[in-house]
């Protein structure tokens, strides 16, 4: 897949953190979505309505050329040929699709080529994968300046979901840390479930990431003005329910303050959460295998996704992260209804997220 075959050290540089460009070219910046999600929780479905149905959006659409050894994972199955190819092949309905079987840098680096034909890009992760490793990428390449990182879409089987929590037993499922870096969560298969089954999984999930917005659907077809060009980086609301954890290891932990806050010294608590702790810990569990996740299993904190906005004595600004990277820009001050710092992440330690923050939780 795009992602899972990766190496810490070798994940594909993708696209620039930014929504604007700065050159003096004048092409529109594309917003990129990345969906994810379990195996068998519907994307195969939403990929091939989004190929082949007439709804009027231009979308360039990278899917893997093998999935985990599943037909359903192949493009096969989408009906955009059997061949092994990483070419840009153009669909009747006016989307472009590319199958790739590992990195999806030269495939986008090709798709600049057809700039006009696409207005949204979207980028398919295998079952197995997480997203994370390919999102905190965008903060770190400049090399595709007309892409910006504008969302996380993870698909969950409404049917099955609740097995997989309850196997967790205690663990982190890739099914949760996918939830966890979600900014929008598609409930499918909705009516294979009861409307009380649907309010216990809507729960968990909330209980999880309580900040992404929860798509409800059958068959996968979804509004995709709810999952394409959302700005899910270039805002940050704070959560608008805040739920308690329900036995899942990951939880949200909305943080405020009524102080002004210097920049320097937000940047430098992130630092220390983002870096100092994690590294101190791994350090202490040198002999954890890398399987188990080290930190995550072990009952290390470990932050998945960052957002917030603050005010400093310069002005307000916005911090956005995925896992161990975040960017802070400066923003206008306007209908913010209070400063707020949400920490989606595993074994969240609220203590210690005060002390170094110098923040209260709300």
């Amino acid at each position: 897949g795009i992602n899972a075959e990766y190496g810490e050290d070798e994940i594909p540089a993708l696209v620039s953190s930014s929504g604007t460009n700065s050159t003096a070219d004048t092409t529109p910046d594309i917003p990129v979505t990345i969906i994810t999600g379990y195996l068998g929780a519907g994307k195969t479905t939403l990929l091939t309505y989004i190929l082949k149905e007439q709804h009027g959006k231009r979308i360039a659409v990278i899917v893997n050329e093998y999935g985990e050894g599943a037909a359903v994972e192949q493009p096969g199955a989408l009906g955009v040929g059997n061949e092994k190819y990483e070419e840009w092949l153009e669909m009747t309905n006016g989307c472009l699709c590319c199958a790739v079987k590992s990195n999806a840098v030269m495939a986008l680096e090709k798709l600049m080529e057809k700039s006009g034909k696409f207005d949204y890009v979207l980028i398919e992760t295998t079952g197995l994968a997480d997203p994370g490793n390919i999102g905190q990428t965008f903060w770190v390449d400049e090399g595709l300046s007309n892409l910006y990182l504008d969302g996380i879409v993870t698909l969950c089987d409404a049917y099955n979901v609740n097995k997989t929590f309850q196997e967790a037993a205690g663990k982190v499922t890739e099914c949760e840390r996918q939830i966890a870096l979600a900014d929008v969560v598609i409930l499918n298969k909705l009516d294979l479930i009861s409307d009380t089954v649907k309010e216990d999984i809507r729960r968990k999930i909330q209980s999880i990431n309580s900040s992404c917005d929860i798509q409800y659907t059958t068959y996968s077809r979804v509004d995709l003005d709810s999952i394409l060009g959302i700005q899910a980086y270039s805002s940050a609301a704070p959560p608008s329910t805040v739920e308690h954890s329900i036995s899942s290891a990951i939880s949200t932990v909305t943080m405020t303050t009524d102080c002004i806050l210097k920049r320097g010294d937000i940047e430098s608590a992130l630092e220390t959460l983002l870096w100092e702790d994690v590294d101190s810990f791994s350090n202490s569990e040198s002999n954890v295998t890398k399987e188990s996740h080290s930190i995550e299993d072990t009952g290390g904190m470990r932050i998945l996704r960052l957002k917030g906005k603050l005010q400093t004595p310069e002005g307000w600004i916005m911090i956005q992260g995925v896992r161990d990277m975040f960017d802070v820009t400066d923003i206008k001050g306007d209908n913010i209804p209070y400063q707020h710092l949400v920490f989606i992440g595993i074994h969240l330690d609220r203590q210690r997220l005060c002390s170094v923050t110098k923040m209260r939780v709300r």
